[in-house]
């Protein structure tokens, strides 16, 4: 059962700033706001004293139906922590947590765009309070589990930019039943590569031998599709992002195959921060370089191929290198404290 949509929005005050709310008979409010100028937020609450924010926990959804050129932020705010622009301390969500102005997880999540559905969870039902995040209706996990909290929390939205978004009225009783981090759904068919993958082995050499990698670290391969790839047959390309002590970065497509391998060349510039790496780092982040820089194009040591076989494996191999992967599932702490 909904509950009665007796609610506005109501600005924090900041001069030139605009806000329209609009409601239609299903129950749904539509609302336009802009901040006067990017850089600075303007931040919008519900305004409401019935018996949805009353609830010891609710679940509340916001539609992002317009958000090009503007970052949207989410969550929950008490009445006296709603003040002017990054003054506004709360329980937010971005793509990062954060409390409104600076960032106590970063990576939870993907940054706020056009047609996405935020959903927020208000836990209070025993125990610590939870606020609980869902992007696209995947549930992230506790972004926050804090002492008791008898405050009474609004939805709050912080904006800089401008966007429309659309808040349809809770139903009483349609509460999320799944509050642990879900692993991302893959495309295994048509995008198999895309991801996070965790290095498990590093072998290098035409005779190949196994590299050390330190047991207390994790060297973790990021892998996105390019969506603009030529239209060339069966070609895809990808970005390529490896996290050892530094961070590389380039570009491979694929290329035909090789048996059951995709054959892959890297293009494009190899970038690579400058830190000095640990001395247990260094031998690996010499054998990452070498099998992803190419030299005009031509590269005697570089990944030739690469494969996803059974239980989420992934290999990038060449002549003298190889690397073995399984997907990455990141695991994060919620923030006990906004102060």
């Amino acid at each position: 059962m909904a509950l009665t949509n007796t609610s506005s929005w109501i600005g924090d005050g900041s001069d030139q700033s605009v806000l329209k709310s609009s409601s239609s008979e299903d129950g749904v409010s539509t609302i336009s706001f802009s901040s006067a100028k990017k850089g600075t937020p303007f931040n919008i609450r519900l305004d409401a004293m019935n018996d949805f924010v009353q609830m010891k926990s609710f679940f509340f959804e916001i539609q992002a139906t317009n958000t090009s050129d503007s970052s949207l932020v989410v969550g929950l705010v008490s009445k006296n922590g709603f003040l002017h622009g990054w003054k506004t301390k709360g329980y937010f969500y971005n793509g990062n947590i954060t409390n409104g102005s600076a960032g106590l997880i970063l990576g939870f999540g993907s940054p706020i765009k056009s047609g996405d559905t935020i959903g927020v969870y208000l836990h209070r039902e025993s125990g610590p309070c939870r606020v609980i995040f869902y992007h696209n209706h995947r549930c992230l996990g506790d972004g926050f589990s804090l002492a008791v909290i008898n405050d009474v929390l609004y939805p709050c939205l912080h904006l800089s930019g401008k966007a429309t978004v659309k808040f349809p009225m809770p139903a009483r009783d349609n509460f999320p039943t799944i509050f642990q981090r879900e692993e991302v759904v893959h495309d295994h068919v048509n995008d198999p590569y895309s991801g996070k993958w965790v290095i498990e082995q590093a072998l290098k050499g035409p005779d190949p031998h196994e590299l050390f990698l330190p047991s207390n670290s994790k060297f973790i391969i990021t892998i996105a599709k390019i969506d603009k790839t030529p239209s060339n047959g069966n070609m895809q390309q990808y970005q390529l992002h490896i996290k050892i002590c530094n961070s590389f970065r380039t570009s491979f497509r694929t290329e035909g195959k090789i048996d059951s391998r995709d054959k892959i060349e890297t293009f494009g510039p190899c970038m690579c921060t400058l830190m000095l790496p640990s001395p247990e780092c260094a031998m690996i982040e010499g054998f990452i370089q070498s099998a992803i820089k190419s030299d005009n194009g031509v590269c005697m040591e570089c990944f030739r191929t690469i494969t996803k076989g059974e239980g989420e494996k992934l290999v990038l191999s060449g002549p003298t290198a190889e690397i073995k992967c399984t997907r990455y599932v990141e695991v994060f702490e919620p923030v006990e404290s906004i102060s």
